[in-house]
């Protein structure tokens, strides 16, 4: 078989690595924030990143096709991998969406993203009741994404250092 065609595409694994780079920063980001203030405008602008990072992702992926799974590799793990996949997609969209309608609802908004790109709030209102429902539902998300992606590593370390398969080289740079 075509090396080539065992692998992820250079421009799927440049958009995979860099949305997990974004992702671990705004989690740490999250969880080390003590003035709202303060780190805020960068995890909202990380966020939308992410979330328009994933939005070509995806229009990548409807145009360039997945590297089979080996034959080898049981139905059980084939599921998994489906279902994981899908989820990371759906999560990557919801969770930035949430976040953003928690901002636009609040009382700070958006605000530019970087502190110089001009961006918008979504076209709802302000509440803070919505406020709170959707910071607590964006939470939510990030918590499920968080154990996902600790699903994912686990699975990938389990080919690589158990199974001792090519898995992990399908989306590692280089050859």
């Amino acid at each position: 078989m075509n090396p080539s065609a065992t692998r992820y595409s250079g421009g799927a694994i440049l958009l995979h690595w860099l949305i997990a780079a974004l992702l671990l920063a705004n989690v740490v980001i999250a969880f080390t924030m003590e003035d709202a203030r303060g780190l805020m405008p960068l995890h909202k602008s990380i966020g939308i990143t992410v979330l328009l990072l994933t939005l070509v992702r995806i229009g990548w992926r409807l145009t360039h096709a997945a590297p089979p799974l080996p034959a080898t590799l049981p139905s059980w793990e084939r599921l998994v991998a489906r279902v994981t996949h899908g989820a990371f997609y759906l999560l990557l969209l919801v969770m930035p969406l949430l976040g953003w309608a928690s901002a636009s609802s609040g009382k700070w908004g958006t605000g530019a993203l970087f502190g110089v790109i001009p961006w918008f709030d979504l076209p709802i209102g302000k509440s803070h009741d919505l406020h709170e429902a959707m910071g607590e539902a964006h939470e939510l998300a990030a918590y499920l994404t968080i154990a996902l992606i600790a699903l994912h590593v686990a699975g990938a370390l389990k080919h690589q250092l158990i199974d001792r398969n090519a898995m992990l080289s399908r989306m590692l740079a280089g050859r």
